[in-house]
């Protein structure tokens, strides 16, 4: 009995599929990338720039965030409902700690103090003023904008006296990149910074 012996073109295909198994059996995930949210340092000559000692002293405390972007992956909208969870474009800090330290920083400028510190670096005995931040929402789509909706409390430290409000921040990035995406999350927070600026302003007057 006389074995058939395989054909040329099927033990060609066998042999492509094959590498082509291999090939995906090694080929490497895509390389992690880390953004963070910067926010522009002003100018020594810049209106709101101050030395230490000027103004008053005020904390950001921890910044509860929805569940849905409490994550390090980058987070985006996509069509329909669908959301876009990125293993390749992640943040370099805990989003919650990089929201309170970007909004820190602007209330800084905004309130012309260096004196203002983010959760969990506020190691500060006495502050005038704490503030506390719940981000109710914060879509971000590639190209389009991030828009975040925030509550926010105002605590004067001295008699507890209150300033509360919900305030509405968009950013519009300038192209589709996760770098452009990160520079809107920072401007989106801009609108936010000076409702708070403003309710520690009338604090502080009364």
């Amino acid at each position: 009995m006389t074995m058939k012996q395989p054909r040329p073109r099927a033990l060609a295909l066998v042999a492509a599929l094959a590498l082509t198994q291999f090939a995906a059996g090694c080929a490497s995930p895509p390389p992690e990338r880390f953004y963070r949210l910067a926010v522009a340092a002003p100018s020594a000559a810049a209106p709101g720039t101050a030395t230490a000692g000027d103004g008053p002293v005020v904390t950001v405390g921890a910044v509860t965030l929805p569940a849905l972007v409490d994550r390090p992956q980058i987070v985006t909208l996509a069509a329909g409902s669908r959301v876009e969870v990125s293993e390749a474009h992640r943040w370099a800090e805990p989003l919650r700690f990089a929201l309170g330290r970007v909004v820190a920083e602007q209330l800084a400028v905004a309130l012309g103090t260096p004196l203002v510190y983010a959760y969990p670096q506020v190691a500060v005995a006495d502050p005038a003023f704490r503030v506390t931040l719940n981000v109710q929402r914060l879509d971000a789509t590639r190209g389009i904008a991030v828009d975040g909706e925030l509550l926010w409390i105002v605590r004067r430290v001295a008699d507890g006296q209150l300033r509360s409000g919900r305030s509405h921040g968009r950013g519009v990035p300038a192209d589709a990149s996760y770098d452009a995406l990160a520079a809107a999350h920072v401007e989106a927070l801009a609108a936010v910074s000076g409702d708070i600026a403003r309710a520690i302003g009338e604090l502080a007057t009364r």
